[in-house]
Protein backbone atom coordinates (compact mmCIF):
# COMPACT_ATOMS: atom_id res chain seq x y z
CA UNK A 1 0.00 0.00 0.00
CA UNK A 2 1.00 3.64 -0.43
CA UNK A 3 0.93 6.89 1.51
CA UNK A 4 0.01 10.14 -0.25
CA UNK A 5 -0.66 13.78 0.50
CA UNK A 6 -3.14 15.88 -1.47
CA UNK A 7 -3.80 19.62 -1.62
CA UNK A 8 -7.44 20.62 -1.98
CA UNK A 9 -6.97 23.86 -3.86
CA UNK A 10 -9.51 24.50 -6.61
CA UNK A 11 -8.22 26.41 -9.61
CA UNK A 12 -11.45 26.34 -11.60
CA UNK A 13 -15.09 27.04 -10.80
CA UNK A 14 -16.41 29.68 -8.42
CA UNK A 15 -16.25 27.85 -5.09
CA UNK A 16 -13.71 28.94 -2.48
CA UNK A 17 -11.43 26.57 -0.60
CA UNK A 18 -13.64 26.37 2.48
CA UNK A 19 -16.70 25.39 0.44
CA UNK A 20 -14.65 22.95 -1.62
CA UNK A 21 -13.19 21.21 1.42
CA UNK A 22 -16.59 21.00 3.09
CA UNK A 23 -17.93 19.42 -0.09
CA UNK A 24 -15.22 16.75 0.21
CA UNK A 25 -16.15 16.08 3.85
CA UNK A 26 -19.87 16.00 3.11
CA UNK A 27 -19.43 13.42 0.38
CA UNK A 28 -16.54 11.35 1.73
CA UNK A 29 -14.13 12.00 -1.11
CA UNK A 30 -10.93 13.72 -2.21
CA UNK A 31 -9.79 14.58 -5.69
CA UNK A 32 -8.89 17.08 -8.38
CA UNK A 33 -10.68 19.01 -11.11
CA UNK A 34 -10.36 18.54 -14.88
CA UNK A 35 -14.12 18.62 -15.33
CA UNK A 36 -15.86 17.84 -18.59
CA UNK A 37 -19.28 19.50 -18.45
CA UNK A 38 -21.09 17.22 -20.91
CA UNK A 39 -19.83 13.97 -19.37
CA UNK A 40 -22.03 12.01 -16.98
CA UNK A 41 -20.61 10.36 -13.89
CA UNK A 42 -18.54 7.32 -14.87
CA UNK A 43 -15.99 4.78 -13.72
CA UNK A 44 -14.95 4.12 -17.31
CA UNK A 45 -11.49 5.66 -17.73
CA UNK A 46 -11.47 5.43 -21.53
CA UNK A 47 -14.75 7.32 -21.70
CA UNK A 48 -13.41 10.11 -19.51
CA UNK A 49 -10.03 10.21 -21.25
CA UNK A 50 -11.65 10.60 -24.67
CA UNK A 51 -13.95 13.40 -23.49
CA UNK A 52 -11.18 15.20 -21.60
CA UNK A 53 -8.86 15.14 -24.62
CA UNK A 54 -11.16 17.67 -26.30
CA UNK A 55 -10.59 20.17 -23.46
CA UNK A 56 -7.16 19.58 -21.92
CA UNK A 57 -3.64 19.12 -23.23
CA UNK A 58 -2.75 17.03 -20.18
CA UNK A 59 -4.77 15.11 -17.59
CA UNK A 60 -1.73 14.01 -15.60
CA UNK A 61 -3.29 14.39 -12.15
CA UNK A 62 -6.48 12.41 -12.90
CA UNK A 63 -4.33 9.72 -14.51
CA UNK A 64 -2.06 9.66 -11.43
CA UNK A 65 -5.06 9.04 -9.18
CA UNK A 66 -6.47 6.37 -11.46
CA UNK A 67 -3.19 4.46 -11.74
CA UNK A 68 -1.71 4.80 -8.26
CA UNK A 69 -4.37 5.50 -5.60
CA UNK A 70 -5.93 2.22 -4.47
CA UNK A 71 -8.29 0.88 -1.83
CA UNK A 72 -6.68 0.85 1.66
CA UNK A 73 -4.06 3.46 0.74
CA UNK A 74 -3.73 6.30 3.25
CA UNK A 75 -3.88 9.95 2.17
CA UNK A 76 -3.08 13.06 4.21
CA UNK A 77 -4.86 16.32 3.52
CA UNK A 78 -5.58 19.57 5.34
CA UNK A 79 -8.30 22.20 5.24
CA UNK A 80 -7.77 25.97 4.74
CA UNK A 81 -7.34 26.46 8.51
CA UNK A 82 -4.48 23.89 8.53
CA UNK A 83 -6.54 21.22 10.29
CA UNK A 84 -4.97 17.94 9.19
CA UNK A 85 -6.92 14.83 8.21
CA UNK A 86 -5.77 11.28 7.64
CA UNK A 87 -7.99 9.44 5.18
CA UNK A 88 -8.33 5.80 4.18
CA UNK A 89 -9.22 5.09 0.54
CA UNK A 90 -12.37 2.99 0.24
CA UNK A 91 -12.77 3.11 -3.56
CA UNK A 92 -10.44 4.18 -6.34
CA UNK A 93 -10.79 6.64 -9.22
CA UNK A 94 -14.08 7.74 -10.67
CA UNK A 95 -15.38 10.81 -12.47
CA UNK A 96 -18.19 12.13 -10.28
CA UNK A 97 -20.13 15.22 -9.27
CA UNK A 98 -23.49 15.58 -7.58
CA UNK A 99 -25.97 18.46 -7.66
CA UNK A 100 -24.21 20.20 -4.76
CA UNK A 101 -20.96 20.27 -6.72
CA UNK A 102 -22.53 21.37 -9.98
CA UNK A 103 -24.76 24.04 -8.39
CA UNK A 104 -21.84 25.49 -6.41
CA UNK A 105 -19.45 25.15 -9.37
CA UNK A 106 -16.98 23.16 -7.27
CA UNK A 107 -13.90 22.06 -9.18
CA UNK A 108 -13.60 18.51 -7.84
CA UNK A 109 -14.57 15.77 -10.28
CA UNK A 110 -11.81 13.16 -10.57
CA UNK A 111 -12.19 11.64 -7.15
CA UNK A 112 -11.58 8.67 -4.89
CA UNK A 113 -13.81 7.73 -1.95
CA UNK A 114 -12.36 7.80 1.55
CA UNK A 115 -13.05 7.88 5.27
CA UNK A 116 -11.74 10.84 7.28
CA UNK A 117 -10.11 11.15 10.71
CA UNK A 118 -9.05 14.49 12.21
CA UNK A 119 -5.44 14.54 13.45
CA UNK A 120 -4.04 17.24 15.72
CA UNK A 121 -1.01 19.05 14.31
CA UNK A 122 1.55 17.78 16.82
CA UNK A 123 0.69 14.17 15.92
CA UNK A 124 1.31 14.66 12.19
CA UNK A 125 4.70 13.28 11.04
CA UNK A 126 7.22 15.95 10.08
CA UNK A 127 7.71 14.53 6.59
CA UNK A 128 4.00 14.98 5.90
CA UNK A 129 3.91 18.55 7.24
CA UNK A 130 6.90 19.54 5.10
CA UNK A 131 5.38 17.90 2.02
CA UNK A 132 2.54 20.43 2.09
CA UNK A 133 5.05 23.26 1.58
CA UNK A 134 5.70 21.81 -1.87
CA UNK A 135 3.38 23.72 -4.15
CA UNK A 136 4.06 21.43 -7.11
CA UNK A 137 1.81 18.44 -7.67
CA UNK A 138 -1.67 18.51 -6.20
CA UNK A 139 -1.24 14.90 -5.13
CA UNK A 140 2.00 13.05 -4.56
CA UNK A 141 3.33 9.98 -2.82
CA UNK A 142 5.09 10.32 0.55
CA UNK A 143 8.12 8.06 0.13
CA UNK A 144 8.85 7.25 3.76
CA UNK A 145 8.42 3.73 5.21
CA UNK A 146 8.44 5.11 8.76
CA UNK A 147 5.77 7.72 7.91
CA UNK A 148 3.64 4.96 6.37
CA UNK A 149 3.98 2.68 9.42
CA UNK A 150 3.24 5.57 11.77
CA UNK A 151 0.24 6.66 9.68
CA UNK A 152 -1.11 3.10 9.81
CA UNK A 153 -0.76 3.19 13.60
CA UNK A 154 -2.50 6.58 13.76
CA UNK A 155 -5.37 5.33 11.63
CA UNK A 156 -5.89 2.24 13.79
CA UNK A 157 -5.81 4.36 16.94
CA UNK A 158 -8.05 7.21 15.76
CA UNK A 159 -10.54 5.01 13.87
CA UNK A 160 -10.55 2.58 16.82
CA UNK A 161 -10.18 -0.50 14.67
CA UNK A 162 -7.27 -2.63 13.54
CA UNK A 163 -7.40 -2.00 9.79
CA UNK A 164 -3.61 -2.34 9.44
CA UNK A 165 -1.05 -4.75 10.80
CA UNK A 166 1.87 -2.45 11.59
CA UNK A 167 5.17 -4.27 11.00
CA UNK A 168 7.67 -2.74 13.39
CA UNK A 169 10.47 -5.17 12.51
CA UNK A 170 11.89 -2.54 10.12
CA UNK A 171 12.10 0.04 12.91
CA UNK A 172 14.35 -1.32 15.67
CA UNK A 173 14.92 2.01 17.43
CA UNK A 174 13.50 5.50 17.65
CA UNK A 175 15.87 6.92 15.03
CA UNK A 176 14.47 4.61 12.35
CA UNK A 177 11.01 6.02 13.12
CA UNK A 178 11.96 9.71 13.22
CA UNK A 179 12.14 11.51 9.87
CA UNK A 180 14.85 14.04 9.02
CA UNK A 181 12.92 17.04 10.31
CA UNK A 182 12.07 15.33 13.60
CA UNK A 183 15.68 14.23 14.10
CA UNK A 184 16.79 17.84 13.69
CA UNK A 185 14.16 18.91 16.22
CA UNK A 186 15.45 16.35 18.74
CA UNK A 187 19.02 17.63 18.35
CA UNK A 188 17.74 21.22 18.49
CA UNK A 189 15.95 20.72 21.83
CA UNK A 190 18.75 18.64 23.32
CA UNK A 191 21.38 21.31 22.64
CA UNK A 192 19.12 23.98 24.10
CA UNK A 193 18.83 21.84 27.26
CA UNK A 194 22.65 21.92 27.41
CA UNK A 195 22.71 25.69 27.51
CA UNK A 196 23.02 26.37 23.77
CA UNK A 197 20.65 28.94 22.30
CA UNK A 198 19.67 28.32 18.69
CA UNK A 199 19.76 31.36 16.41
CA UNK A 200 16.29 31.10 14.77
CA UNK A 201 17.17 32.93 11.57
CA UNK A 202 20.01 30.48 10.89
CA UNK A 203 17.65 27.52 10.55
CA UNK A 204 16.74 27.73 6.88
CA UNK A 205 16.20 25.08 4.24
CA UNK A 206 18.80 26.60 1.92
CA UNK A 207 21.60 26.32 4.52
CA UNK A 208 23.57 23.52 2.91
CA UNK A 209 26.59 23.09 5.19
CA UNK A 210 24.98 23.45 8.62
CA UNK A 211 21.46 23.06 10.01
CA UNK A 212 21.63 25.96 12.47
CA UNK A 213 23.94 28.22 14.51
CA UNK A 214 24.26 28.31 18.30
CA UNK A 215 25.39 30.65 21.04
CA UNK A 216 26.11 29.35 24.54
CA UNK A 217 24.02 31.02 27.23
CA UNK A 218 26.94 31.46 29.65
CA UNK A 219 30.19 31.55 27.71
CA UNK A 220 28.83 33.19 24.52
CA UNK A 221 30.82 30.55 22.59
CA UNK A 222 29.60 30.07 19.00
CA UNK A 223 28.84 26.73 17.37
CA UNK A 224 27.17 25.16 14.33
CA UNK A 225 25.40 21.83 13.84
CA UNK A 226 25.17 19.30 11.00
CA UNK A 227 22.62 16.46 11.15
CA UNK A 228 22.31 13.51 8.76
CA UNK A 229 19.94 10.54 8.76
CA UNK A 230 19.75 7.21 6.94
CA UNK A 231 22.91 6.14 5.13
CA UNK A 232 24.37 9.61 4.56
CA UNK A 233 27.77 9.56 6.24
CA UNK A 234 29.53 12.36 8.10
CA UNK A 235 33.30 12.76 7.97
CA UNK A 236 34.97 14.66 10.82
CA UNK A 237 37.90 15.49 8.53
CA UNK A 238 35.58 17.45 6.20
CA UNK A 239 35.05 19.97 8.98
CA UNK A 240 38.51 20.01 10.60
CA UNK A 241 39.74 22.94 8.50
CA UNK A 242 36.56 24.99 8.50
CA UNK A 243 37.67 28.66 8.34
CA UNK A 244 35.24 29.87 11.02
CA UNK A 245 36.52 29.53 14.56
CA UNK A 246 33.42 27.77 15.89
CA UNK A 247 32.68 24.55 17.70
CA UNK A 248 31.10 22.04 15.30
CA UNK A 249 28.56 19.46 16.45
CA UNK A 250 27.88 16.50 14.16
CA UNK A 251 25.11 13.94 14.47
CA UNK A 252 24.49 10.93 12.23
CA UNK A 253 21.41 8.99 13.34
CA UNK A 254 22.96 5.58 12.52
CA UNK A 255 26.48 6.48 13.76
CA UNK A 256 27.89 6.47 10.23
CA UNK A 257 31.01 8.55 10.85
CA UNK A 258 34.40 8.67 9.14
CA UNK A 259 37.61 10.31 10.30
CA UNK A 260 38.38 11.31 13.87
CA UNK A 261 36.67 13.67 16.27
CA UNK A 262 38.68 16.59 17.69
CA UNK A 263 38.20 19.11 20.47
CA UNK A 264 36.58 21.39 17.90
CA UNK A 265 34.62 18.88 15.80
CA UNK A 266 32.52 16.63 18.03
CA UNK A 267 29.72 14.10 17.64
CA UNK A 268 26.54 14.15 19.69
CA UNK A 269 25.91 10.91 21.55
CA UNK A 270 23.02 8.83 20.27
CA UNK A 271 22.43 7.45 23.78
CA UNK A 272 22.30 10.94 25.27
CA UNK A 273 19.64 11.99 22.78
CA UNK A 274 17.51 8.92 23.51
CA UNK A 275 17.87 9.47 27.27
CA UNK A 276 16.88 13.11 26.86
CA UNK A 277 13.82 12.15 24.79
CA UNK A 278 12.72 9.60 27.38
CA UNK A 279 13.32 11.86 30.38
CA UNK A 280 11.71 14.96 28.83
CA UNK A 281 9.14 13.44 26.52
CA UNK A 282 6.71 16.08 27.78
CA UNK A 283 8.67 18.67 25.77
CA UNK A 284 8.03 16.90 22.48
CA UNK A 285 5.10 16.80 20.06
CA UNK A 286 2.66 13.91 20.20
CA UNK A 287 4.29 12.32 17.14
CA UNK A 288 7.54 11.73 19.08
CA UNK A 289 5.71 10.24 22.04
CA UNK A 290 3.62 7.87 19.93
CA UNK A 291 6.62 6.75 17.88
CA UNK A 292 8.58 6.07 21.05
CA UNK A 293 5.69 3.98 22.37
CA UNK A 294 5.55 2.05 19.09
CA UNK A 295 9.25 1.19 19.24
CA UNK A 296 9.05 0.25 22.92
CA UNK A 297 6.01 -1.91 22.23
CA UNK A 298 7.85 -3.77 19.47
CA UNK A 299 10.72 -4.45 21.86
CA UNK A 300 8.43 -5.80 24.55
CA UNK A 301 6.58 -8.19 22.27
CA UNK A 302 9.38 -9.10 19.86
CA UNK A 303 12.52 -10.25 21.70
CA UNK A 304 14.43 -10.32 18.41
CA UNK A 305 14.05 -6.55 18.07
CA UNK A 306 16.96 -4.87 19.84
Amino acid sequence: MNLFRIHIRPSGGNANMNDTFQYCLNNGLLGVGWRVEKLSNTRNWEEYEQAAAEHYESIQQPRYIRQLVSVNDLVWTRDPSAQYYLTKVTRGWEYWQNHEGRDSNIDIANIFRCDFEKIQLDAVPGTVVSSFSNRGRTIQRVNSPSALAYSQHLWNDRAKRQDYEVDMAEFPDIFTMLDAEETEDLVFLYLQSQGWYVVPNSRKGNTMRFEFMLTHSKSNEKAVVQVKTGRRRLDFDDYANDPDDKLIFLFQSNSHYDGKATDRVKSISRDELVSFLRERRDLFPKSFQEKLDLVDGARRFSPSVT
